[in-house]
C-alpha cells in the first residue's frame, strides 16, 4: 500500500501563527524514575497540520467531535499553484475538480514552515474560486501554507459556512505530482472543539 504522509510533526515549540500560544511538549515521566514514559502536550488547535471545523468561524456550528466520519476522507485532487500570488478560478477546474472531492493546493511554501515570513506572506484564494468549490460541494480544501486568506478571513467564512473543512500547513505535496489517482485521509481527534490537530495521509491508487 503506497501511503504519503502530508503532516508536519508536532514537537516542543512547534511554529505557531502570530499571537497563538507556544506549543509545549515535555516528557513528564521516565522509565528510569517512574517505570514508564509519559509526555504532556499543551497546544492550541491551530498548530502545525490541522483541520479547521465550521465552528472556528461560524456560530451554532457542530464541534469537530460531532462531524460525520465520511467528511474526513475522499478522492483527492492536487492543484499546482507554485509561484502564484493569488489563487484564482480557472475554467479547467470545471473538469479537474469533481463533486465531493478533497482539493489540495500545492505552493511549495511548506519548505519555509517555521520561518517568520511563512505566516505573513502567502497567497489567498479568491472569492470566485471559493464559490466554485462550494458549487462542487467539495469536502475539504487543503493547503501547504498557513491560511486560505488574510484578515478579516472572508474565504474561511465562505468555505466553513458551506461545510467545507480546511486543512492548513500540509507538507510533502510534491510527492503527489503526476499521481493521477489518490485518496486523502484526514481524521482529527474526536475532540469537543472548533478545530483539531490532524494526521493527513494520501493513499496512492494503482489503476
Amino acid at each position: 500500500m503506497n501511503l504519503v504522509d502530508l503532516t508536519h510533526s508536532i514537537r516542543h515549540n512547534s511554529p505557531v501563527f502570530p499571537g497563538d500560544e507556544p506549543t509545549q511538549l515535555v516528557q513528564v515521566r521516565s522509565i528510569e524514575n517512574d517505570g514508564f514514559t509519559n509526555f504532556r502536550l499543551t497546544s492550541e488547535m491551530h498548530v502545525g497540520t490541522h483541520l479547521d471545523g465550521p465552528f472556528h468561524k461560524i456560530s451554532d456550528s457542530p464541534l469537530v467531535s460531532d462531524l460525520p466520519l465520511d467528511r474526513f476522507t475522499g478522492i483527492g485532487v492536487l492543484i499546482d499553484v507554485r509561484g502564484e500570488n493569488q489563487i484564482a478560478f480557472r475554467e479547467s477546474y470545471r473538469t479537474l475538480i469533481p463533486e465531493k472531492s478533497i482539493i489540495l493546493f500545492y505552493s511549495g511554501l511548506s519548505d519555509r514552515f517555521g520561518e517568520k515570513e511563512y505566516f505573513l506572506t502567502y497567497p489567498d484564494l479568491t472569492e470566485e474560486l471559493a464559490g466554485f468549490l462550494v458549487e462542487q460541494r467539495v469536502k475539504m480544501v487543503g493547503l501547504d501554507w498557513c491560511s486560505p486568506d488574510h484578515h478579516p478571513y472572508p474565504i474561511h467564512e465562505i468555505l466553513l459556512g458551506n461545510n467545507i473543512l480546511i486543512l492548513e500547513n500540509l507538507t510533502n505535496l510534491h510527492q503527489l505530482l503526476n499521481i493521477p489517482n489518490f485518496e486523502v485521509f484526514a481524521f482529527p481527534l474526536k475532540i469537543e472543539a472548533d478545530s483539531s490537530l490532524v494526521r493527513v495521509v494520501a493513499r496512492l491508487i494503482e489503476c
